[in-house]
């Protein structure tokens, strides 16, 4: 009979995703292999209780000697007993606050500068509370004399006793991260890298690299643009200079690949780089972007292939501004469209602010369960806090918006559920007018109805001078928000932006499919251009926005300057190892509803700066006061199947009340003085 043992991962498996393999640690190849397993099992079996009784024998030495320096000699035994109440009384203390501030519930083998700062802090207070009680004691009459005590004493001691407790943390540290030089010298032969960026995060990797070789990133020295660094040592490792040392720096390392290792530097610095290490024939990795790295962790193994939203990455802040936090925190979010890429970033960002409760809404299964199951281990993680819940359910549906809204009595409504493939609506309008349409003014109106302090419309460039049947209904989408802000008075805004890089169905990756499968680059029109922004990026504004809004507001994102499709292209059969001289691309011409240029906003409409530089605010004509009922009139054609008098009725409307009225009269200040609630509805007659 064969008995099969089960094996049970330890709470440390659960809590380190990192994959282990600890064959490879004791290959014969490996001399140091079996000294680092010793020692890695010896670390990994210290517990809370053996750190403390460490800590109170070298607390206990660190008074002794304390009492020897004050003394220039050996205390004998009668005086250490006379003063043992005393330093019983300290290591007490001490203890007391080393678990108050939890230096017994932090891994030994991550000791750092925020450890030692906390030593320093509870052994200040130790001293200092100790010094209270021993000297107030003495005060009182008939208390004991403190005769013959060295008041220089306490100094003494605290130097010694923060010299013993982080020595011991320290040392096992360095024992965790020890390894014999010939094992690093074997993977450098296998994979030898130089690390672009000596601060912070190339010292982080280059440690990691140091402590787990089987990630296979072989450090052999750092290239830097700060010329102070230049002939410096940065984690043992030289710094050879700038970026105009990097031939110099190949030639004596022999490396073959460089790892970027500046998390937020823009994509220019980004382009810049990949292009000299390509020309000298090396593999190009890097570090993942600022955004990736809100979780705060940086290892070896999560090196990866620039891509090209590396190349287009711009500087921008990574904390949560206090706006933001203001309106999220302790706080119920609903975000529809969270299985989408734009939603499921925004539920990523809004859970590591720490909402009371998160609400995910989206009618595709697959997608939502994906997003719920990575908060759910974002939460085990404590990158994310509060309450998760998702609902199936499909937005275009007023019934189910309306017990949605109710039960869940949202404070922010983030509004990203739509239809956003042209071609795919303009095949079928009805959908896009449900969806885009239906399920603004279902949703808005539940929001209205049961008092929703903010709601956030997830908008697209694709609203100004809309060619196509999914830009037009995302401007009437507008004009239903705007309508709400001016009903509530509540901070309900739309947020207009251009294209993300990498979503679902979008260029970048069928442009990956095509260059895996050998296929030509299908590009529309050679010199079609479009904004583009990183999904991060794009969704840390839209919250930013959130923060900015009061009544109505129509926010665009400042995208910079547009990119064309085909240097787009380029860009990515370079990042793959190919000519792109070489590629073949071909030409098939625009599709249906697509232009050759988006805009952000119409010409004539009055833009503004706001307190968030890549936010702008424009100001568009009041929507007609018969807005929702028009509205209702274009899902009622929708109902019927009359999909191309649907469609003329949509474009015509949306070319006449959608366009700020100054673009109809030829005016440039953006503004309408009129009466909305004068305007009849153009549908219904």
């Amino acid at each position: 009979m064969t008995v099969r043992r089960t094996v049970r991962p330890t709470l440390a498996d659960l809590r380190d995703p990192t994959p282990r393999d600890d064959s490879a640690s004791l290959h014969p190849r490996d001399p140091g292999g079996l000294g680092r397993h010793v020692v890695a099992r010896f670390v990994g079996r210290l517990r809370r209780q053996h750190l403390l009784a460490v800590d109170v024998v070298g607390m206990l030495v660190a008074g002794y000697v304390a009492l020897a320096l004050r003394y220039e000699a050996f205390v004998g035994v009668d005086r250490i007993l006379a003063f043992a109440p005393i330093l019983l009384l300290l290591v007490t203390m001490r203890i007391i606050w080393n678990v108050r501030f939890g230096l017994y519930h932090r891994g030994l083998r991550f000791a750092s500068v925020p450890d030692l700062e906390w030593i320093l802090a509870s052994g200040l207070i130790g001293t200092i509370v100790t010094m209270a009680i021993v000297y107030g004691v003495s005060a009182i009459p008939g208390g004991p004399s403190l005769a013959g005590f060295p008041r220089s004493f306490w100094p003494i001691e605290m130097l010694c006793s923060l010299a013993a407790l982080g020595g011991v943390r320290f040392a096992i540290r360095a024992a965790s991260d020890w390894k014999p030089r010939s094992t690093s010298i074997s993977v450098a032969e296998d994979r030898r890298t130089l690390l672009y960026g000596a601060g912070r995060a190339g010292v982080l990797m280059a440690g990691s690299a140091h402590r787990r070789p089987e990630a296979g990133v072989g450090t052999v020295g750092f290239l830097d643009d700060d010329p102070v660094l230049a002939g410096s040592l940065v984690a043992g490792l030289p710094v050879f200079g700038g970026l105009e040392s990097l031939e110099k720096a190949v030639a004596a390392t022999r490396a073959t690949s460089l790892l970027i290792t500046m998390p937020s530097a823009p994509g220019v610095v980004i382009r810049r780089v990949v292009d000299a290490a390509m020309g000298q024939g090396l593999d190009v990795r890097t570090v993942p972007s600022m955004y990736d790295l809100l979780d705060g962790t940086l290892d070896a193994y999560r090196v990866r292939r620039v891509q090209v939203e590396d190349l287009l990455r711009r500087p921008t802040g990574t904390e949560s501004t206090a706006e933001v936090c203001e309106i999220i925190q302790d706080r119920t979010v609903v975000i529809t469209g969270a299985g989408g890429s734009i939603g499921a970033e925004l539920a990523r960002q809004v859970f590591a602010v720490g909402p009371r409760r998160l609400v995910l809404v989206d009618r595709a299964e697959s997608a939502l369960y994906l997003v719920q199951r990575e908060l759910e281990a974002r939460r085990e993680r404590r990158t994310g806090r509060g309450e998760l819940r998702a609902h199936l359910a499909n937005v275009a549906s007023r019934a189910a918006m309306d017990r949605l809204i109710a039960s869940e009595s949202p404070d922010v409504i983030f509004h990203a559920a739509a239809y956003k493939h042209v071609p795919m609506m303009e095949e079928h309008p009805s959908d896009a007018v449900h969806v885009n349409i239906g399920g603004t003014l279902a949703l808005v109106e539940a929001a209205v109805a049961n008092g929703v302090e903010r709601f956030v419309l997830v908008s697209t460039d694709k609203a100004v001078r809309p060619s196509n049947v999914m830009g037009a209904t995302k401007r009437v989408a507008e004009m239903l928000v705007a309508d709400a802000a001016r009903r509530a008075g509540k901070p309900y805004v739309s947020v207009r932006f251009g294209n993300v890089l990498g979503s679902t169905g979008s260029v970048v990756p069928i442009f990956q499919e095509q260059l895996e499968k050998g296929e030509p680059l299908t590009i529309t029109h050679p010199e079609m251009t479009r904004y583009f922004m990183t999904i991060p990026e794009a969704s840390r504004l839209i919250l930013d926005a959130a923060a900015l809004g009061t009544n109505g507001e129509l926010f665009v994102l400042d995208m910079g300057d547009p990119i064309r499709i085909i240097d787009l292209a380029r860009d990515l059969v370079r990042l793959a190892g190919r000519d792109p001289d070489t590629q073949t691309m071909r030409v098939i011409g625009l599709r249906p509803g697509e232009k050759l240029h988006e805009a952000l906003f119409y010409e004539s409409e009055k833009v503004e700066r706001t307190s968030i530089p890549k936010i702008l605010k424009t100001y568009a004509a009041p929507p007609p006061g018969t807005i929702r009922m028009d509205a209702r009139a274009l899902i009622a054609m929708a109902q019927v199947g009359m999909e191309e008098e649907l469609r003329t009725a949509l474009m015509d409307y949306v070319h006449q009340a959608g366009v700020p009225r100054s673009a109809l009269d030829g005016g440039s200040n953006g503004h309408y003085d009129g009466d909305p609630a004068e305007s009849t509805s153009m549908i219904a007659q």
